[in-house]
């Protein structure tokens, strides 16, 4: 049985746990110590823009097999993965069947510029409820574009995060080094309220870090990074859940 048939198989068959239905609508980022499955985001507001920032050494292949994991928990009709990157990498990306992944060519701020109409032009689908019931928007590499990130101050995201305040059902997986930029002592003015931060580290493991309403930052919690799923590491990850 192909992976995304075992979970639409037992999607079926637990659509009245509770415990899944959380996990389906929450950002799945690993698993962490304990072997239970760590969650990036709970959506305790509804206008919420929750935003996942990845850095540190290897976080486009860390992105890139996030995607992957989790495009086996949402079938194709349910998410759409829109992608804001000048790295090749999230070219493979579209050779999924099981996810609708759409990757622009970016190489310079004019092809940034119209990706994000085309980005505007998504948005308004889902308002007038023709697009997905979920949007993942993963921006990647834009301070590297020529002509952009002026002053290092990350202006480019934040014109996107502007764009997408108080639009829900949206989720954005951002990979940018942090280190480079004005935000490097203060992560909690980048990421906003109710986020979270993920270091990724040379080993494969990964470091999380969430950030308080005052800004401040929680202790950093150790985590294995998602790998390309199969069917037997799928099995494994969904009887990591915790019963409730």
């Amino acid at each position: 049985m192909r992976t995304e048939d075992f979970i639409k198989a037992v999607s079926r068959e637990t659509e009245e746990n509770e415990r899944f239905e959380e996990l389906r609508k929450g950002l799945p980022i690993g698993v962490g110590e304990t072997g239970n499955i760590l969650l990036a985001q709970k959506q305790e507001k509804t206008l919420t823009v929750r935003n996942t920032c990845v850095t540190g050494t290897g976080r486009t292949n860390y992105i890139r097999r996030l995607i992957m994991t989790l495009s086996c928990l949402y079938e194709k009709s349910e998410a759409c993965f829109f992608v804001l990157s000048p790295k090749i990498e999230y070219g493979e990306l579209l050779r999924l069947h099981s996810a609708d992944v759409t990757a622009p060519y970016i190489r310079d701020k004019k092809d940034l510029t119209e990706g994000i109409e085309t980005l505007k032009e998504l948005v308004l689908m889902r308002e007038t409820g023709l697009g997905y019931p979920k949007l993942f928007l993963i921006l990647d590499g834009l301070e590297t574009l020529p002509e952009c990130n002026k002053d290092e101050d990350l202006i480019e995201y934040r014109d996107i995060y502007k764009l997408l305040m108080r639009k829900a059902g949206i989720e954005i997986i951002t990979g940018v080094d942090l280190t480079k930029s004005i935000f490097a002592g203060y992560p909690g003015a980048f990421l906003g309220v109710g986020n979270c931060l993920i270091n990724v580290n040379e080993d494969g493991t990964a470091d999380v870090t969430y950030v308080s309403e005052d800004s401040s930052l929680s202790l950093p919690v150790s985590m294995q990074c998602p790998c390309e799923p199969s069917v037997a590491e799928s099995i494994a990850f969904l009887n990591a859940i915790p019963a409730e």
